[in-house]
């Protein structure tokens, strides 16, 4: 029923997630304090990084993952090449001047949007190099998956 090993490990989980997006919170909102941005009240500001934060993280994955697929039918040579560096940039700019449009008290200049998107897409880019490619839809590997795919 009520485990408490279970639910240390849950806490301790949710902690060091909690910890580490916390951080990269404080360092989004150095650099976008550098590049102007501005807010009336704390409550604001954490409504913004919480709301920033909820939104990025699915659209991160569906821009993540459009190269992949991009790459694993052909399409394109390499899932870490300009295009997902342009897909990231373009997320974090868009979502970036949609919470400045639709939050009243915060304001941020879009040319510090567009820095800002450009520091973290170069960021993210680099941190794919070291990422493995899928395996693309001629390849032993990808039979082996449909294999398994198919045979349940």
């Amino acid at each position: 029923m009520f485990n408490i090993n279970r639910v240390k490990t849950i806490v301790i989980c949710l902690a060091i997630v909690l910890f580490f997006l916390l951080g990269i919170s404080f360092f989004e909102f150095f650099v976008l304090r550098l590049l102007g941005l501005q807010y009336n009240s704390m409550g604001a500001l954490v409504f913004f990084f919480v709301l920033y934060l909820l939104l990025e993280i699915p659209l991160s994955l569906i821009s993540n993952a459009i190269p992949k697929a991009l790459y694993s039918v052909g399409i394109i040579r390499s899932s870490k090449g300009l295009l997902s560096f342009l897909l990231d940039t373009g997320l974090t700019f868009t979502l970036i001047n949609l919470l400045d449009t639709f939050m009243g008290n915060i304001k941020i200049e879009w040319q510090g949007a567009v820095i800002f998107s450009i520091i973290t897409g170069f960021i993210s880019w680099k941190l794919k190099e070291t990422d493995e490619e899928p395996p693309t839809i001629d390849s032993e590997e990808f039979e082996e998956i449909e294999e398994r795919m198919n045979s349940k």
